[in-house]
């Protein structure tokens, strides 16, 4: 086996493939960051704009009816959220990060109340998802206790790490599509990988995720460099210690965050590519392969009503930050959508694909 794992390392570094999806995955990282920091796409300045604008369009719609006693708790809150995003304007033009951050508290605990309360105009209000909400609250609150600033654009390395987290999920389940779409494929085409040495499919499949998540452990090592040198190199690392939420109820500094986010990350990867290797032994055409495995990942974001009732599957976690932050049992509306449950299933899940994978060709060879 050790062998074979030797083998295989070495097939895989030697692959172009492999190592331009690699480089690919960084250059995203550095384009991402330039273009976040040049633009300022995403900072709180252009965030808080467009909620100014809805709160604006609201309140004039709904102040033009008959003012009832219902309405005024829904007029107080579109005035006080637009009141929030003057404040986040004015401290990021005068410079004062702790105004800004002030500012951000108060729309903040706006957004919740309206949440929370379900007013009429919660469909035309930009608002992020509930446990988002509670985590930005529990954040800023604690920022504001220890008198630090929030982070409202990309500058440093935390900065950028914690803006794009969102989609770091996207971009890692995208490379271990890429990396795993063909991960049986040459085996089947060149049956003397399977006959130069005598091992039996639970060894081999192994040995090839084994494989497979090591390069994919190596791809995401190689887009954290860039995620942490290239900011670094302007304006420094930043606060390693930001605080936050996980499940929209507990906070912790960015580094243990990253700690769980990466252990999450590797999870939903290595169900990625055991689930290609399993693809493979029915479809030989790796674009095909790519492109079901694409579907399969999007689903729970397209159909979240169905897999309120799927939560079993492990498809809904392959979006780590969404179950890290909770936002996950806001989408599917289960509140058995949660971290532990998550990396279980995706665990388990891992397991029976490569049970299915060693059946498969068992039954092929036989």
């Amino acid at each position: 086996m050790g062998t074979q794992l030797g083998f295989d390392w070495r097939q895989m570094v030697h692959s172009r493939k492999n190592l331009a999806l690699a480089g690919l995955f960084a250059a995203a990282f550095i384009i991402g960051f330039f273009a976040l920091m040049w633009t300022h796409r995403l900072d709180a300045g252009q965030t808080a704009q467009a909620t100014a604008n809805a709160a604006v369009a609201n309140y004039a719609e709904y102040n033009l009816d008959t003012l009832s006693k219902a309405q005024k708790p829904l007029l107080a809150n579109l005035d006080a959220q637009n009141s929030a995003t003057g404040v986040i304007g004015l401290g990021i033009k005068l410079d004062e990060p702790d105004t800004t951050r002030n500012g951000l508290l108060s729309l903040r605990n706006a957004q919740l109340e309206m949440r929370q309360r379900h007013f009429k105009a919660i469909n035309t209000m930009p608002l992020p998802p509930l446990h988002q909400l509670k985590g930005d609250v529990l954040t800023l609150t604690k920022l504001k206790n220890h008198d630090k600033p929030a982070i409202t654009g990309v500058t440093t390395s935390s900065s950028y790490i914690v803006t794009i987290l969102p989609y770091l999920s996207w971009l890692t389940g995208a490379a271990a599509i890429l990396l795993a779409c063909d991960s049986w494929v040459e085996r089947r085409h060149h049956r003397t990988l399977m006959t130069a040495r005598p091992l039996t499919a639970g060894v081999a499949g192994s040995s090839r995720l084994l494989t497979l998540t090591g390069f994919y452990l190596l791809i995401l090592a190689v887009g954290l460099l860039a995620i942490v040198v290239l900011p670094a190199l302007f304006n420094g690392i930043g606060n390693t210690a930001y605080p936050l939420a996980v499940m929209g109820q507990t906070l912790l500094p960015l580094r243990q965050y990253l700690l769980v986010f990466g252990g999450l990350t590797l999870l939903a990867g290595i169900w990625i590519i055991s689930f290609c290797m399993l693809l493979n032994t029915w479809v030989t055409n790796a674009y095909l392969t790519t492109f079901i495995v694409a579907a399969v990942a999007i689903s729970p974001l397209m159909l979240p009503q169905v897999f309120r009732f799927l939560w079993f599957l492990p498809f809904p976690y392959l979006d780590s930050y969404a179950t890290l932050s909770g936002t996950l049992i806001d989408r599917l509306n289960q509140p058995l959508a949660s971290v532990g449950v998550g990396a279980a299933l995706l665990l388990g899940w891992a397991f029976v694909n490569l049970g299915l994978f060693g059946y498969r060709v068992k039954k092929e060879v036989a």
